[in-house]
């Protein structure tokens, strides 16, 4: 398949120029990576032991990667490796190299393998030994492979050389059958090279060099983020030769709950694609060339049934995203050509009734058409920050729909089995490219309000003078905190639901009892989901011998955070202060009440303050014992998904006054019977 992009052109002389240029060194020289091993042995010296690493198992003396791109776009990659025990955990650790690649899309290769051991001795690992295996499985059933290195036992200090070759790139082609003419490693935007190269890992290393050679009329663009490096950029005729060397990584210490270490660790991006507009107008081409959308009667029929009765193009869209989210089941199976950035036809993905997030977006774009929307596909990375230069960062297919006034709206069925938005808000603040026939530049998702997505838990209890506790709750949310309570009885049996009602409770105290009055059908997203129920817990209050009791209020201690392990329950308050930017799974605001019954002429010791915080995390509490009664209210705000280094002591000091509220005990003093009596 032919990708729909304007080619470069280079002047058929300089092309020639540069083959014979290659042809000639190649000749007479040997390749860099043909090192003696006496060099090696003075390069892993030089590195140093265990001392020179604290607490690392492994250091890389140096890792170089020399990549060669053809006019065509396709490059050949030789990686050569040097990398050292420094323990025997990590001794262990290097026993087997792993190399891991698509057949459809690069090929893979180990030129040479040998052991340098830490009394002088070379072993040599035999090419012939390498064995080639199929990846494991689970719900994407692909052709991925790897191939693994049996290089043997190790004794700290001794280190391994590897060096490979890769054909290709990382993303799976868009037509071609698996053979030995490498020409089906051209990648799908032909005439194009990209490339996203992690200067980060787990270990330490000394030296990290990238060199890549391209022709010159490709407009090699490159940058460096998160982070310097030397760089070296020449160019020799028709060549340009661009080198990248990083020296004496060390990994960082990680934060809980970071960002991706995409985002913040050192990477080199290089691409010859001149914008995202283009990158926006090949992807928007690729899929109407292979005529993925197209409508076939089946889909036309899908679509008025699915939107009968529907006159607003809103209330068409919900239905129709709704459909393929809840009918087109989520499962990846190799189908040979056309797999990659070609989106299968839709009316393959009705027919299996599934497929990934491409094929969930594609059957959704051709059922919009079919009712007489306009639909297109888009790309996103989900986890990750797409960055402005515009390599091939995308993990994830959505798509858009545009509205009648013209303005675009993005749509993901994928995300969305059982939840009441269109577009799952666990994807704000996050990079789009909308692949529309115009083009587009690259858009960042708003923030998703917070008040979109709240979580109510309300109380009316009784405190009885023995400790028990009884009363009515109500449990009730929307958006994504909707789709968080009724996802628990959306993946059981009717008749497993009991069970859940009384779990309502048991993450905070398992001798309560539920019975649940009210509750929404978990399957009927047109209405928020919500639970009642009336509840006893005896003993909840712990009786004192002067007939006192001690509790902390149920709403309080938020039982439904507890259970479904929540972000504001779980999200680690250490560091005080922050490296890396935070990250939850969406914007929320929890809203925590109860109006509790006291015994007659209680009083009430160790009522907390009133707390207004304000920032980007955010809780305002009330407790107060008005007449008979003790009243709670606390709103916990999280105003965002992403949150800056900056921005972080406002909501670890949200987070941490809320859990405090949540392990406040009080003192309620029974009146003595016949107290003020003759």
């Amino acid at each position: 398949m032919r990708a729909r992009f304007p080619r470069l052109t280079v002047l058929a002389t300089a092309v020639v120029a540069a083959v014979l240029a290659r042809a000639s060194l190649a000749a007479e020289t040997s390749p860099a990576w043909n090192l003696p091993a006496a060099e090696v042995q003075k390069a892993l010296a030089k590195a140093g032991g265990a001392d020179a690493f604290p607490g690392a198992g492994v250091v890389t003396v140096f890792d170089r990667r020399e990549v060669e791109v053809e006019e065509s776009g396709m490059a050949r990659t030789v990686q050569h490796t040097l990398t050292k025990a420094l323990t025997p955990a990590g001794a262990k650790g290097l026993a087997v190299a792993e190399l891991s690649y698509d057949p459809l899309s690069a090929a893979v290769e180990v030129l040479r393998c040998r052991v340098l051991t830490a009394a002088g001795g070379v072993r040599d690992v035999a090419v012939a030994g390498v064995q080639d295996h199929p990846d494991t499985q689970g719900t994407i059933l692909w052709n991925a492979r790897h191939r693994l290195v049996p290089v043997g036992r190790l004794s700290a200090g001794d280190a391994v050389e590897l060096v490979t070759r890769r054909v290709g790139f990382t993303y799976a082609l868009l037509g071609g059958e698996e053979g030995a003419d490498e020409t089906r490693f051209v990648p799908p935007m032909r005439g194009h090279f990209y490339d996203i190269v992690p200067f980060y890992a787990p270990n330490p290393a000394i030296e990290q060099r990238y060199r890549v050679t391209v022709p010159v009329a490709k407009n090699l663009q490159y940058q460096l983020f998160n982070g310097g490096a030397e760089v070296e950029d020449r160019t020799a005729g028709a060549l340009r030769t661009l080198t990248v060397t990083l020296r004496g990584f060390k990994p960082a210490e990680p934060e809980k709950g970071m960002v991706d270490w995409s985002d913040v660790a050192p990477k080199l991006l290089l691409t010859t694609a001149p914008d995202w507009k283009a990158k926006a107008v090949w992807f928007h081409g690729v899929q109407e060339d292979a005529k993925a959308f197209a409508v076939t009667p089946e889909l036309k029929r899908v679509a008025d049934e699915v939107t009968a009765g529907l006159d607003r193009a809103d209330d068409k869209a919900a239905a129709l995203t709704h459909w393929v989210a809840e009918n087109i089941r989520y499962i990846g199976l190799h189908m040979g050509k056309g797999e990659g950035y070609t989106l299968h036809p839709a009316a393959m993905t009705l027919r299996d009734r599934g497929g990934v997030c491409k094929d969930k977006a594609g059957i959704l774009t051709a059922l919009l058409r079919a009712a007489g929307l306009e639909a297109y596909a888009g790309m996103t990375m989900a986890g990750e920050r797409i960055e402005r230069i515009a390599a091939d960062q995308f993990n994830h297919c959505i798509t858009v729909w545009r509205r009648p006034d013209g303005a675009t709206q993005l749509l993901d069925p994928t995300w969305v089995p059982g939840v009441r938005e269109l577009w799952s808000s666990r994807e704000q603040q996050q990079e789009v490219l909308m692949g529309l026939p115009e083009g587009a530049d690259l858009i960042t998702t708003p923030i998703s309000p917070p008040s979109d997505h709240p979580l109510r838990f309300a109380v009316r209890s009784t405190l009885r003078a023995d400790g028990t506790l009884e009363g009515t709750l109500r449990l009730s949310g929307d958006g994504q905190s909707d789709s968080g309570l009724r996802r628990s009885y959306r993946g059981r049996t009717r008749t497993q639901w009991a069970a859940i009602d009384e779990g309502l409770l048991a993450a905070v105290d398992p001798r309560g009892v539920v019975r649940v009055t009210s509750r929404t059908d978990p399957d009927d997203l047109r209405v928020p989901f919500t639970v009642e129920a009336e509840f006893a817990i005896p003993g909840y209050a712990r009786v004192l011998d002067d007939g006192s009791l001690l509790l902390t209020p149920l709403a309080a201690r938020h039982p439904a955070g507890v259970a479904a392990r929540a972000e504001e329950i779980t999200l680690s308050l250490k560091p005080k202060e922050r490296k890396y930017p935070v990250r939850i799974g969406c914007s929320k605001v929890v809203q925590l009440e109860e109006r509790m019954a006291l015994p007659a002429g209680a009083k009430i010791e160790g009522l907390p303050d009133d707390a207004k915080l304000e920032g980007p995390g955010s809780l305002q509490s009330s407790w107060k014992h008005s007449g008979t009664e003790l009243v709670i209210s606390e709103t916990l705000t999280l105003d965002r998904r992403i949150f800056a280094p900056e921005e972080w002591p406002a909501l670890r000091d949200a987070l941490e006054a809320f859990r405090k509220l949540a392990e406040t005990p009080l003192l309620v003093r029974v009146a003595a019977k016949g107290k003020g009596k003759a």
